[in-house]
């Protein structure tokens, strides 16, 4: 029986192309939005959020409750913009939902 083949790390991260870098590349980006996130809210509401995906345009953020989510939903065109002008102009929506954590 023949043994699969090993790589090494260092190719898996680095492969320009490769499913692992895509994936590095996917998680530096929901960081940073994530970052900018907390940068723009109050440290309150900041406790209760978090950035979870990011589908084409749409910038999913996760929430604790229902409550967290309208206070949320208030603020959204403030950090739509705040997004905008930290470089992220391709945003057009961000849904919130609720996912307890």
């Amino acid at each position: 029986m023949s043994r699969p083949s090993t790589h090494n790390v260092n190719q898996l991260i680095s492969a320009p192309n490769g499913d692992v870098k895509g994936l590095l590349d996917q998680l530096a980006k929901i960081q940073a939005l994530n970052n900018t996130l907390h940068d723009k809210l109050n440290a309150t509401l900041s406790k209760h959020c978090r950035v979870i995906n990011l589908r084409k345009s749409t910038l999913v953020i996760a929430v604790d409750t229902p409550a967290w989510a309208n206070k949320l939903r208030f603020q959204l065109t403030d950090i739509l913009s705040a997004f905008r002008e930290k470089g992220f102009i391709g945003l057009a929506n961000i849904e919130v939902i609720v996912q307890p954590r």
